[in-house]
C-alpha cells in the first residue's frame, strides 16, 4: 500500500497521477474548497500506513497559502512527515509580504488615522443613514434616514422596546444595509450613535456638527435617558456557562441556539421579595428578531438530553475519529492568525513558519494530546466515552464545551424532536 499521499496544484497536475486515490488535486488561483481539506484529512486518519505526506503550495500569497501552511502543523502533529514544495517565486513574495507590511506596522494606526480623523472624514464602516461625499465626509442617505427617524420616533414616542421595534421593521420587510433582518444589537448601536445628530467622535477627535445630523440633539439625548432609566446600574450577577450555546441549530431558520439566563422578582402576600432565576436556550432568530417560532428549551433538561443522546450514539458513531481532529483543526485555524504571527515574528522563513508547533500556545495542549495518544494507539472511541461516561461531572464547563464542539458533527432542534449527529 502506498504510504504517501499527496496534495498538489493543478499547475503540476501533469507531473502526478491523477488516477491514484492517495492524490488530491487544488485549483491554485482559487480558495481552497473545504470539501477538500475534508477528503484529504478523512483519507489520512482512515489510513494509519501513510507516513508521509507532499504538498505542493500555491504560486500566489492568497488564502489558500495560509491555510496550508496550519494544515502543514496539523499534519507535524499527527506525526505525518510533510515535505512542503514551494517555489522560489512564492518564497520571494513571502519576503516581500514582510517587508512591506514591517513599514505600516512601525507606524501606529492613531497616528496613521489622526489626520483625517481631525477632518472629519469618514473612517471605516459608514453607519446606517449615512453615505460618503466626494470630499471624504458624511452625507445623508435618504432612503436610509427615514429608517433612521422611525426607530427613534418607536423608541420615544410609542415607547416602543428593542424588540418589538426589529418585528415591526421586519414586518414591513425593511432590512439594514447588508440585506439582513432587524435585531436588538443592530437597534441599540444606532440608538446609541452620536452621529445621527451630526457628532464625530474617531480616534481620540470629536467634532460637534460635523456634519449634517438626521436628528436633532434633544432627540437623542432624550433616547439616552430612556435608555438609562430601563437599564438601571446594578452589579452584574454572574453568567453562568452554555454548553451548547452556538453548537446547536435551530432546524426551520439554520440559526444558532444560544443560552439565555432570566432573573424575576416577586413579592408574596406577607410582602417577602423572592427570586427566580432561569436559564433556558432559544433561537436567535426568535430571540432578537421575533421572525422564528421555534421552541424554547429548559437548559438543564436540554443539556442533559444531548449528553445521554452522545452517549447512547458512541457505540455506532462511524465518524467520531474524524469529527474530533477535522473540528479541531478548524478550531486551530480559527483562533491562530498565521498571516498575523509572521508579521509578528518576521525572522521567521517559511520553512521555519511550517515546522512550528502552533498547538503548544493552546491551553488545551493537554487535551489535545490526550486525544492524539488515544487516536495512535486505536482506543479513541474508548477514550471519548470514558469522558462523557465517567469523567464529566469533574470537567470545568470550558473543557465540556471544547469536548462537545470537537465530538459534535451537528445538533438540529425542531419543534418535537432534536437531531445530534457524532
Amino acid at each position: 500500500m502506498n504510504n504517501s499521499i499527496y496534495l498538489y496544484s493543478s499547475d503540476f497536475s501533469n507531473q502526478i497521477n491523477l488516477n491514484d486515490n492517495q492524490t488530491f488535486v487544488f485549483e491554485g488561483s482559487l480558495d481552497l474548497n473545504p470539501l477538500l481539506f475534508h477528503k484529504f484529512i478523512r483519507s489520512i486518519l482512515d489510513n494509519k500506513n501513510v507516513n508521509k505526506c507532499f504538498i505542493n503550495f500555491p504560486l500566489n500569497m492568497n488564502k489558500l497559502f495560509w491555510d496550508l501552511m496550519y494544515l502543514t502543523n496539523f499534519l507535524n502533529w499527527l506525526g505525518i512527515n510533510v515535505e512542503s514544495i514551494i517555489s522560489d517565486p512564492i518564497d520571494n513574495k513571502f519576503k516581500e509580504h514582510l517587508s512591506l507590511t514591517n513599514d505600516k506596522v512601525n507606524k501606529s494606526t492613531l497616528e496613521y488615522f489622526q489626520q483625517p480623523a481631525s477632518q472629519g472624514k469618514v473612517l471605516g464602516r459608514i453607519p446606517f443613514g449615512y453615505a460618503k461625499d466626494i470630499d471624504g465626509g458624511y452625507k445623508i442617505h435618504e432612503q436610509e434616514s427615514i429608517i433612521i427617524k422611525e426607530i427613534f420616533s418607536l423608541y420615544i414616542n410609542a415607547n416602543y422596546g428593542l424588540r418589538k421595534i426589529a418585528a415591526h421593521l421586519n414586518n414591513k420587510d425593511l432590512k439594514t444595509r447588508k440585506d439582513n433582518p432587524w435585531n436588538i444589537a443592530s437597534l441599540r448601536l444606532i440608538l446609541t450613535n452620536p452621529i445621527y445628530m451630526g457628532t464625530y467622535k474617531r480616534y481620540r477627535f470629536t467634532k460637534i456638527s460635523n456634519h449634517q445630523p438626521i436628528i436633532d440633539s434633544s432627540i437623542f439625548r432624550n433616547a439616552q435617558d430612556i435608555i438609562a432609566s430601563r437599564s438601571p446600574y446594578r452589579k452584574l450577577p454572574k453568567k453562568d456557562f452554555f454548553l451548547l450555546s452556538g453548537l446547536a441549530k435551530c432546524g426551520y431558520c439554520k440559526n444558532s441556539y444560544v443560552g439565555v439566563q432570566k432573573h424575576q422578582y416577586w413579592k408574596t402576600y406577607s410582602s417577602r421579595l423572592n427570586k427566580g432565576s432561569y436559564k433556558y436556550y432559544k433561537c436567535l432568530s426568535n430571540l432578537n428578531e421575533n421572525i422564528c417560532m421555534s421552541e424554547t428549551r429548559s437548559a438543564e433538561k436540554f443539556e442533559s438530553n444531548i449528553i445521554e443522546r452522545i452517549i447512547s450514539s458512541l457505540p455506532t458513531s462511524h465518524n467520531l475519529t474524524y469529527n474530533i481532529f477535522y473540528n479541531l483543526f478548524w478550531i486551530l485555524l480559527t483562533e491562530f492568525n498565521m498571516k498575523e504571527y509572521s508579521l509578528e515574528h518576521p525572522q521567521y522563513s517559511i520553512t521555519e513558519l511550517l515546522h512550528l508547533d502552533f498547538l503548544s500556545n493552546s491551553t488545551d495542549h493537554d487535551l489535545y494530546n490526550e486525544i492524539l495518544d488515544a487516536w495512535k494507539s486505536n482506543s479513541l472511541l474508548t477514550f471519548v466515552t470514558n469522558v462523557f461516561s465517567n469523567k464529566w461531572d469533574s470537567l470545568s464547563p470550558e473543557t465540556k464545551r471544547l469536548i462537545l464542539k470537537l465530538s459534535i458533527n451537528h445538533i438540529n432542534v425542531y419543534q418535537n424532536r432534536v437531531r445530534v449527529s457524532i
